[in-house]
Order: structure tokens, then C-alpha cells, then sequence
């Protein structure tokens, strides 16, 4: 709570998307805080209602990851998966609040995917983990919805091929 501004349309017409702490856990007999990291959200779609980071998957041991941002608004789902790295982000775990701050260096994410390519129908996805890897040795990753028990929406599966490099 202490980082949720009030939105403002940016100079380019985009409301900015959330400023997120992502938390970093050693897991041991308890859990243990190591450090805080600013996650900054794309700015919402236009018409969105509901805009967030629903799903965080490690890619590896070294700070890579996927993040699953997803949209609710006027036009429907809107997913969009990027690939995020740790690699000199700022600690902020004594950063009392990230308001105003502009010296804080946030988590490195590009785009790996806009589901809207794929040119289906997309639900409320909110899942995902890396399965089987394929006989050429690239990693699969599966995507799922929930359909929250309406006969309106649809549970969804979506199998990926990720490719490395």
C-alpha cells in the first residue's frame, strides 16, 4: 500500500502501470527475507478495469524469470508474457516507499509474447509452469485459465515451445 499512487496520464496519453515489490525468499526451516526489487507493470490497456501481475515463473537459478501480466477490461482479456532478470535491480527492502523515487533501478523485463498474436480467444489465465522438455531439448511452458465456476468462461490450456537465445 505504501507505493500505490493515484494514476496520472503520462505525457504520452498512458496511465503508467503499478510499481510492484517482488520479494526475495531463502527458504530454510522459515522463511527469510533476502530482498525487495521494484516490478513495474506495462501500463493497462486501454478500457482496462482490473490490470496485474497474476504469475511468476524462475527460469533458472540465476535471478531469470517469467512474468505473466494480465488485463480484465472493456474488450476482454488482454496477456502479455515477459521475460524479467534480476541482474542489477536495486534492493529496495529500505526503500520506505517507491513514490516519487526516480533512482531506483527495477527488475529488467523485455517482452517475450503477446498472447493477442495468437489471434484466439484468451480467458482469465493466471497459471503457469515450465513442463516436459521436448526431444530437441527446448523447454515447454503451459499457460491455464480459470474459468471461476461460470458457464460464461472457459478453463484454457495453451502449451508453448520456449526458445533459448
Amino acid at each position: 500500500m505504501q507505493d500505490k499512487e493515484v494514476a496520472k496520464v503520462a505525457k504520452d496519453g498512458k496511465i503508467p502501470g503499478a510499481k510492484n515489490r517482488w520479494l526475495h525468499y531463502l527458504l530454510s526451516d522459515r522463511a527469510e527475507i533476502i530482498s525487495e526489487h521494484l516490478y513495474q507493470l506495462d501500463p493497462p490497456p486501454l478500457g482496462a478495469i482490473e490490470h496485474g501481475l497474476s504469475e511468476i515463473q524462475a527460469i533458472d537459478t540465476s535471478g531469470h524469470f517469467l512474468t505473466l501480466e494480465r488485463s480484465f477490461g472493456l474488450t476482454g482479456f488482454r496477456v502479455k508474457l515477459f521475460q524479467a532478470a534480476m541482474g542489477g535491480a536495486t534492493d529496495t527492502s529500505k526503500v520506505e516507499s517507491f513514490k516519487g523515487n526516480t533512482t531506483i533501478q527495477p527488475i529488467k523485463k523485455q517482452l517475450a509474447f503477446d498472447l493477442k498474436q495468437l489471434d484466439i480467444y484468451i480467458d482469465n489465465l493466471e497459471g503457469m509452469a515450465l513442463g516436459a522438455r521436448l526431444p530437441d531439448g527446448s523447454q515447454t511452458l503451459l499457460l491455464v485459465s480459470d474459468n471461476n465456476f461460470s458457464k460464461r468462461q472457459i478453463t484454457q490450456f495453451l502449451l508453448f515451445k520456449i526458445k533459448m537465445g
